[in-house]
């Protein structure tokens, strides 16, 4: 008895080809011989994948019941049957993906002739990437912002290259030694994906290239600290920025054995990407999926044309339709109505709080990320809201009752925002007289329980990936030991279709990391910034450990932890007193670090799509090296060319709210210092228990898990469920709940239900809403709100009429003038 390469395997029949059948695992013929190996497969099986939340439990329970069987006394016929369920499960785990997510969207065929690196991909990729940045650091100043994401460049490029594979000529040239072309066929899906993957470093938002720049704002301009020499030199903002840009690619390359190779980590932020791509190659209608025949390709179509149409009435036509905090509408000036139920100042526990996608999904997108980490993510957010914060505000502790609940502002005893420049000597360093007599920074309740979550969710991500990934960790560092290729370590489909194509040496990745580190030693040499060497080291170290455990939590979960707060903390008593060192600090601790996880993400991608490494490792150094040049052009005329930019009333809305917040950091961290914040004396000394309830907190849910596999404690995660809290200020329960109610419906109900539509269909949905919204989001701007055509009505002012708008606080300032 034999399965044969064709039979069913109960999952969706993409098996390899005859023709590929040298790179598949071989199927073993089932036989009471062969099954001391099957068991022991499925017994490793259980071993790694045994607290793994993604993985399909029924594969678990089946193995375990396989397990639990006596073959020598059973009859050869239910012999026979077991061995054809385990056989079954073996080949699902060797010859394609466990994961329902990967399979839908991942294929696990390659033909390696497939032309990638051509002169249409590198065109086009470069195009982007300088558009793309240029684009998101001008409008970086701007508030509201418009931020085009990945799946705009994916969507748009998409034509280009249609285009180029009509246009360019095919006559065929020799270089090298080897025959090329401009045009070599058809444009194809690997050429596609390595243009989105060289655009992914002009998208990254505040993990981009735009974040390194505000230092540079905050260094010039006279309404922060006005130091133009430093600011308007370009040998160090080149420096700085391409330092800290490559050193984080540097450490990506070096993580690539804890965070690519291992199956576990799916990443499944790019699974939405890989779904794009598939659709706009149309592939036909690929079958029936619950009664839909409808293809991939017009699917995407119909949806983003109807949320490019949609997306006009929340953001600009009935902006309620946004803001839908009906409630307070009751009673606007309600002052613990706006508290608890405002989606703008309040806490937002609304039933029923918005009607705008990018509202849904902008903390968590509910379709991309796995049901369980929405599950712990909004219910960790809740726990926090209810528990901890509303009593701490209604109780008046820290004296935040006289405070906006749920601000990210940093506040003096008087109530208004803290003027940092009553504090400020001539040198930009702390004048502590000037200090004592002004007042203390004081933070809202959201903002200062937030904090203590940031110190917890460090260590408690540390020790939860010690404990539930050690496995994946032991093998990359086995890896380093022996000095050989991580991917030998996995057998599974993707990794072994990826050894055709010769790996990126762990040397060309080391080269850049001390490229890189000798530019910011320079950097810090040179130019007078405060910054120590050894403080690049620690930064530096601070990126390398870090990454692997923040990088396994967005692996698995697509959640990711930034180290911006801990960053600036290690800065603060690192060197102290200083803002600027304290900025430079913060670069290499937290920007290389955010980086270095962007990065990895995109080499899982080429992964996934079977992009050769090497191809993988110039295109995104090329790509680095180009944003980081264009981002400093950009910003540079900026901040010469636009009047009153960054103040709170620029006529274009250039208000720079991100650089305001960046100053304020600085001044906190940099010259009040976390001692006087967070020391023996500082008024928020409690919140540094979070540092020992974040490495605690994760043991006993791991031994619990341990105990009880098939229990729902498999499903606690408490990096997770930590992270949660760290949604509060500015944001609120209006950005969570809603996507907690379209992921039950989605990735709980649908999946289950209607498994082959959410196969088929599932991705394709939010990538076409993001390029809807992307799309729509630019269009508004240039037709409309750039030319200040605004809609004056009661349904786009209902929403800011009230206190949840003003931010009413629940106690008056006492007569005296401050509390």
């Amino acid at each position: 008895m034999a399965l044969s390469e064709r039979d069913d395997l109960s999952y969706e029949d993409r098996s390899l080809d005859p023709v590929d059948v040298e790179k598949r695992q071989p199927i073993v013929t089932l036989s009471e011989e062969n099954l001391p190996d099957l068991m022991e497969t499925l017994r490793e099986t259980i071993k790694e994948h045994e607290l793994d939340p993604n993985f399909p439990p029924e594969i678990l329970n089946s193995a375990r019941a396989a397990l639990r069987q006596s073959p020598e006394k059973l009859q050869a016929d239910d012999l026979h049957s077991i061995v054809a369920q385990i056989q079954v499960e073996r080949d699902l785990l060797l010859n394609d993906s466990p994961y329902a997510e990967v399979r839908a969207v991942v294929d696990n065929t390659d033909e390696p002739a497939t032309p990638v690196n051509t002169f249409r991909a590198w065109f086009l990729g470069i195009l982007f990437t300088i558009l793309g940045t240029g684009i998101d650091q001008f409008f970086s100043l701007r508030y509201p912002g418009i931020y085009l994401y990945t799946v705009v460049a994916q969507l748009l490029s998409y034509p280009c290259g249609l285009f180029l594979a009509r246009a360019l000529p095919t006559t065929t040239f020799t270089i090298f030694g080897k025959n090329c072309s401009f045009n070599p066929g058809p444009f194809n899906q690997k050429e596609h994906m390595l243009i989105s993957i060289m655009s992914n470093v002009a998208y990254g938002g505040l993990n981009g290239t735009a974040y390194v720049t505000y230092i540079f704002q905050v260094l010039k301009l006279d309404m922060f600290y006005g130091m133009k020499e430093l600011a308007d030199s370009a040998g160090f903002q080149i420096l700085l920025t391409l330092s800290t840009q490559l050193i984080g690619y540097g450490c990506a390359g070096i993580a690539r054995r804890f965070l690519v190779y291992p199956p576990v980590m799916m990443w499944p932020q790019n699974l939405a990407q890989i779904a794009l791509n598939r659709a706009l190659h149309n592939e036909g209608n690929s079958g029936s999926a619950n009664g839909w025949s409808i293809s991939r390709y017009r699917f995407f179509l119909y949806c983003f044309g109807g949320m490019f149409f949609y997306f006009w009435f929340p953001d600009y036509i009935f902006q309620a339709m946004s803001y839908f905090n009906w409630m307070t509408w009751i009673a606007p000036q309600n002052v613990k109505l706006a508290i608890i139920t405002g989606s703008i100042g309040g806490m937002g526990f609304n039933p029923l709080p918005t009607f705008d996608w990018n509202i849904v999904s902008y903390l968590f997108d509910p379709i991309v990320t796995p049901f369980f980490s929405l599950l712990n993510n909004i219910l960790g957010m809740a726990f926090i809201g209810i528990v901890i914060i509303l009593p701490v505000y209604f109780l008046n502790a820290w004296n935040t009752a006289y405070l906006p609940i749920n601000s990210n502002d940093i506040f003096d005893n008087t109530g208004n925002d803290y003027n940092v420049s009553r504090i400020l000597t001539p040198e930009f360093t702390l004048d502590v007289e000037a200090y004592e007599a002004y007042s203390p920074a004081y933070l809202g309740a959201a903002n200062a329980v937030l904090y203590s979550a940031f110190f917890a969710i460090y260590l408690a991500t540390i020790v939860y990936a010690a404990l539930y990934h050690r496995r994946e960790i032991i093998s990359g560092f086995r890896a380093v030991i022996k000095w050989t290729n991580a991917r030998d370590e996995y057998n599974d489909v993707h990794n072994r279709l990826m050894r055709q194509y010769k790996e990126a040496p762990e040397w060309w990745y080391l080269s850049i990391l001390a490229i890189a580190f000798a530019m910011g030693c320079i950097c810090c040499k040179v130019y007078d910034t405060g910054m120590p060497i050894w403080g690049i080291v620690i930064g530096l170290l601070l990126c390398l450990f870090l990454q692997i455990p923040i990088g396994i939590i967005m692996g698995v979960t697509n959640v990711e932890v930034t180290n911006n707060v801990i960053a600036e903390f290690i800065g603060g008593y690192a060197v102290p007193n200083n803002p600027v060192g304290n900025m430079i600090f913060k670069s290499y601790g937290y920007i290389a670090t955010a980086q270095s996880i962007q990065f990895v993400a995109d080499l899982k991608l080429g992964h996934y799509m079977k992009i050769p490494p090497r191809t993988m490792f110039v295109a995104q150094t090329l790509a680095t090296i180009l944003a980081g040049f264009v981002a400093i052009g950009v910003n540079a005329w900026q901040l010469s060319n636009i009047d009153d930019v960054c103040s709170a009333h620029q006529s274009a809305s250039f208000t720079c709210p991100g650089s305001h917040t960046f100053f304020t950091a600085s001044v906190i961290w940099g010259v009040i210092g976390p001692a006087r914040i967070y020391g023996d004396s500082g008024i928020y000394h409690p919140l540094e228990w979070g540092f020992l309830v974040g490495a605690l907190l994760p043991i006993p849910f791991y031994f619990l898990a341990k105990r009880y596999p098939n229990s729902w404690v498999r499903y606690i995660h408490i990096p997770i469920v930590l992270n949660g809290a760290l949604s509060w200020a500015p944001y609120n329960f209006t950005y969570a709940w809603p996507a907690l109610v379209v992921g039950f419906g989605v990735n709980f109900y649908v999946r289950r239900h209607y498994e082959a539509w959410w196969q088929k269909y599932a991705y394709v949905l939010t990538s076409s809403f993001s390029c809807g919204i992307g799309i729509a989001g630019l269009v508004i701007f240039f037709a409309v709100q750039f030319k200040a055509v605004n809609i004056d009505w009661w349904g786009n002012n209902v929403p800011y009429i009230g206190c949840d708008n003003d931010g009413c606080p629940l106690l008056p300032i006492p007569e005296i003038g401050h509390f």
